[in-house]
Parts: C-alpha cells; structure tokens; sequence
C-alpha cells in the first residue's frame, strides 16, 4: 500500500469551527474485492485528521459535513501519537502504509454548494443562510455601495464634514416653513 490514497466519504465529525482541527471518520467508496470478483464494502477509519487551511493563527474555516466526498493520504508511518499530543513524536508502533494513520482532504465530487463565499463570473459573492459578521478593529471599503434592506448603526454616520448626529440647520423658522441646508 506504498504511498496509498483512497476516495472515502465523510460519515462523523469531530471538531468544528473555532475548535483546533478536528477528526472524521471516514469509509473507503471503492469496495475491496476478492479472487473471485466478490466485492466487500471497507469498514470505518476513525479519528482521521482533516484539513482546514490554516497558517499561524490565522485560518479560513470549512470544517467538513457528514457526506462530503474526499480522499485520505496514507501516511507511511504510525501517527497515533502526534494526532494525540499534535507534537513531533516517534511512531507508535512498527506499523507502516495502514489506513489508520490517514490524512483527510476534502471537497472532491460534492454536490453544488448551497452557501459560498468565491468568485461567481466577475462577481466576488458571499451568499451565506446565517447572518454575514465582520469582527475588526477599522472595516475600509472604496468602492460605492448599494445597500438593499435597513441600515442601523451605534455611532455616528458622516457625509463629507456633515454629521448626522451632530448637524445644525440654518433657517430653522416655526410653522411648516422649510429648514436650510445641515452645517
């Protein structure tokens, strides 16, 4: 099974989110088959690491789902005791090429997303069910902006050196005479 790697289907997962990188299980699509052409469905591979592009401490999450179609890299060695302590460790054993110390990658033969954040033709999309959350210490956008639904904000909003909060009117007159321009 020298440099092994097999289609599986997602069937658990351990971890998500803002959690550290978690685990699947996973089961093998293509069935073994024996001499006599019989096939064999491949049992479970559990607490398989997956993974999630992640550099430093900055990551962009995607955990996988249950049903989600990837592939496993079979490592050569025994990883049992750095998927436990996620630090560099001897094997944990003598064994070698064993769908037990596998490494999940996913995203092959899915079915169309139904929320995604890329690029749709020219467009950069963010089409998500949830609500769409910037947490940051300073948002820049440069570029006009159309905003189709309420807009409510804690702080002041300013046009130019106007600011909504704290403008004056001049011309204010009783009545139902007009108010002049805000200052």
């Amino acid at each position: 099974m020298l440099g092994a790697t097999a289609v599986v289907q997602v069937r658990a997962v351990r971890g998500s989110g803002l959690d550290p990188v978690g685990m699947v299980d996973v089961q093998p699509m293509v069935h073994q088959q024996d001499g006599a052409g019989r096939t064999v469905p491949h049992g479970l591979i559990h607490n398989v690491p997956y993974l999630r592009l992640q550099g430093g401490r900055r990551a962009l999450i995607c955990d996988p789902a249950v049903g989600d179609i990837g592939a496993i890299i079979v490592c050569g060695r025994d990883i049992a005791s750095v998927k436990a302590t996620r630090q560099p460790a001897a094997p944990g054993s003598y064994r070698q090429h064993d769908y037990a110390d596998s490494l999940y990658i996913g995203g092959f033969l899915n079915a169309a997303p139904q929320e995604y954040a890329g690029w749709v033709g020219e467009d950069f999309v963010v089409h998500t069910a949830g609500r769409f959350i910037v947490n940051a210490t300073q948002c820049q956008i440069n570029c006009a902006t159309q905003v189709a639904g309420s807009l409510a904000t804690e702080g002041d909003v300013q046009a130019g050196q106007i600011s909504l909060h704290n403008h004056t009117h001049t011309g204010v007159q009783p009545g139902s005479g007009q108010t002049g321009a805000p200052h």
